[in-house]
């Protein structure tokens, strides 16, 4: 019988459906994975540029008036799922970035389900560090208010 790694040496039976083994484990992933696709279906079928929908405001545009490094990650996604690259770069440019994160995460989620282990990715620490670092300068660089940089912003008044 086959079995998949897993961490510390022990071995599972491939389809397993959890870190513990147990089927309350793989219902839990198959769970959330109903509960993802709902996710990103309602994320394209109802535009979170219109304000009809039901997504709530970004919480620092509402209490500071500012751009997180997220905002436009809806709209943007909206976009994407409508085949609209340059408008949705146009909400945020991290956005390929953060849904390659995103979708990465939801592989090492959602392998158990199929019976597959991935190592989980282990970046040096530079390349954490250079992360946060670009991260943290589109985060400011995004609200300063200089000709030339408007294009970093979210779009919304």
């Amino acid at each position: 019988m086959d079995t998949v790694a897993r961490p510390g040496g022990a071995a599972a039976p491939p389809g397993d459906g959890g870190s513990d083994g147990s089927a309350r484990s793989r219902v839990g992933r198959l769970a959330a994975l109903a509960g993802a696709v709902g996710a990103v279906a309602y994320v394209g079928l109802a535009d979170p540029g219109t304000g009809t929908s039901l997504f709530p405001p970004c919480p620092s545009r509402v209490f500071f008036g500012l751009d997180c490094p997220a905002c436009g990650g809806l709209r943007g996604t909206h976009d994407l799922l409508h085949g609209d690259v340059v408008a949705a770069l146009d909400h945020n440019l991290l956005l390929p970035v953060l849904l390659a994160l995103y979708a990465y995460a939801a592989v090492i989620y959602f392998a158990p389900l199929v019976g597959r282990a991935v190592r989980p990715l282990r970046p040096p620490r530079w390349a954490i560090f250079a992360g946060a670092v670009a991260f943290a300068a589109f985060a400011v660089l995004r609200n300063l208010p200089v000709a030339g940089l408007e294009f970093l912003g979210s779009g919304t008044s």
